[in-house]
C-alpha cells in the first residue's frame, strides 16, 4: 500500500509569514542533524462522534505519547513518557538520507517493571517538489523524503530478567512511502519543517475522517 503523504500549508509541518525563509537549497539541506523539536497530532474521527486523538512531542531528551478516546460522550486519555536516547538524520547532497531513533521507556505490567528500548534506522532518497501551475508554493519550499528500507530492533528487559530482542525490517519500492514537508525555516544551522494529511471514507452509510499536522525542528550537529 502506497504511504503518501502531503502537506498542502494551509495549515495554519501556514506558509503566510514564513513564505519568505521557508525556501531551502541542496547546500542548506544537506548536514548532519539532530531533531531538537518534533510534534505530531492525528485524530481518526466516526460520524457517530466518536474520536480518537493520538499525539506525540519529542524533544532532545525525553517523548510523550498519548492517546485520547472519546465514545458515548465520554473520554478515556492514555499516557506513556520515554527518555530519547538518539534522534538524529543525515542529509546528503546527492539525494539520500539516514536517520536513527533510539528510545526507552519504563513500564509496570502486571506488577513487573520492565524497561523497553525500540532503535529505528531508516534510510531512502530526497527531492525537492518542483512548482506546479496554480499551486502557492514557490521553488524549492517543499521536499519529498522517499523511504527505502527501514530497520526496528526491540529490547524488552524485565527487571531482575534477561533481554528479549526482536527485529523488523522492511523495504519499499520507490513511491511507496513518501513523506512530503514544507521548508518553513532554513538557516545555516537550523531546519523546519511541516507536514499535515487529511482523508475521509464513507462505508455503509458511515463516514470516518483522519487529519494530521506533524512539525519537525532539526539543528545541526
Amino acid at each position: 500500500m502506497k504511504k503518501i503523504f502531503i502537506c498542502t500549508l494551509s495549515v495554519a509541518f501556514l506558509a503566510a509569514g514564513l513564505a519568505s525563509c521557508g525556501k531551502s537549497t541542496k547546500g542548506k539541506m544537506a548536514n548532519e542533524w539532530k531533531v531538537t523539536e518534533y510534534n505530531s497530532t492525528e485524530t481518526e474521527t466516526e460520524s457517530n462522534g466518536d474520536k480518537t486523538v493520538y499525539t506525540t512531542t519529542m524533544t532532545e531528551s525525553t517523548v510523550s505519547n498519548s492517546t485520547a478516546t472519546t465514545s458515548g460522550g465520554s473520554t478515556v486519555t492514555t499516557t506513556s513518557t520515554g527518555t530519547v536516547n538518539t534522534n538524529e538524520m543525515t542529509i546528503e547532497k546527492d539525494g539520500t538520507w539516514t536517520s536513527t531513533t533510539d528510545v526507552s521507556s519504563t513500564q509496570e505490567i502486571f506488577g513487573v517493571t520492565a524497561t523497553t528500548k525500540v532503535t529505528t534506522t531508516s534510510s531512502g532518497t530526497w527531492s525537492f517538489v518542483g512548482k506546479t501551475k496554480g499551486d502557492e508554493f514557490k521553488k524549492n519550499e517543499r521536499v519529498m523524503f522517499n523511504t527505502l528500507s527501514e530497520t526496528t530492533t526491540t529490547a524488552y528487559t524485565p527487571q531482575g530478567g534477561s533481554t528479549q530482542t526482536s527485529t523488523d525490517t522492511d523495504s519499499y519500492m520507490t513511491g511507496e512511502n513518501v513523506m512530503i514537508y514544507t521548508v518553513t525555516e532554513s538557516k545555516g544551522k537550523e531546519l523546519a519543517l511541516e507536514a499535515e494529511i487529511g482523508n475521509s471514507s464513507t462505508s455503509g452509510g458511515t463516514t470516518s475522517s483522519t487529519s494530521g499536522k506533524t512539525t519537525i525542528k532539526l539543528t545541526e550537529k
